[in-house]
């Protein structure tokens, strides 16, 4: 770079552009080198692939084996769905269930007791009509413990 007068010049050596032309075309020879290589080992694969895909002859073996496989297939997805079906009646996802449905019942008895824990400190300590007791705590007069209201 060189300044003469007010402006500002910029050169360079002639084969310096030459030198960079060249070194561009030799990466450019080595891309293409890398893809024939690429392209001869794509075609490789391809050959054994197709090596065991040939037809033999022999009663229409692959097709035969396609059709068997799409057989297989279909048969073993109504299985599943069979199983999916049937495991509604296992016996050990009733038992979880019934060992579930406790918890939740035992839940729901400590809750309650809670609520009439509540009520009775109302009514006795704070001396509240059961009505107001009632309606404070968003309960009906027929409030009582779910298990008599669970089916079994």
């Amino acid at each position: 770079k060189e300044k003469i007068g007010g402006s500002n010049y910029f050169w360079a050596f002639p084969g310096k552009k030459d030198h960079e032309a060249q070194l561009e075309h030799q990466k450019i020879l080595k891309q293409i080198e890398q893809l024939k290589k690429g392209l001869e080992d794509a075609k490789n694969e391809l050959a054994d692939a197709q090596r065991g895909r040939e037809d033999d002859g022999e009663d229409g073996g692959r097709p035969k084996k396609l059709a068997r496989l799409s057989e297989l297939a279909q048969e073993k997805s109504a299985l599943e769905t069979e199983l999916a079906s049937l495991q509604e009646n296992d016996p050990q996802a009733l038992a979880d269930l019934q060992k579930e449905l406790e918890l939740v019942k035992q839940g729901a008895n400590r809750w309650t007791d809670n609520i009439f824990n509540c009520h009775s400190f109302l009514v006795k300590k704070q001396g509240m009509d059961k009505k107001r007791a009632n309606q404070l705590l968003q309960i009906k007069d027929d409030f009582d413990y779910p298990e008599d209201k669970i089916p079994k």
